[in-house]
């Protein structure tokens, strides 16, 4: 079953694919799978699936939980 995740305030599509796979090679993987772009203005309450398959880079994932960091650059 494929992963679901919501876009925060202050997030761009780039910020929410790396903090939900860690790198950004799985960027095309979910934004095809949500029949968008990455140049798509990413809107708050937004939900993306995440394929199963999107590329993910555990170390950074790990980093990211452990320490509580949130991804949010646009503006």
């Amino acid at each position: 079953m494929a992963k679901k995740i919501t876009v925060r305030p202050n997030q761009s599509a780039l910020d929410m694919v790396l903090e939900t796979c860690g790198t950004l090679e799985g960027a095309l993987d979910i934004m095809a799978a949500n029949d968008r772009s990455i140049c798509d203005n990413a809107r708050p309450g937004t939900q993306y699936t995440i394929p199963e398959h999107a590329a993910k880079d555990n170390a950074v994932l790990l980093y990211l939980q452990q320490n509580k960091v949130r991804i949010g650059t646009r503006n």
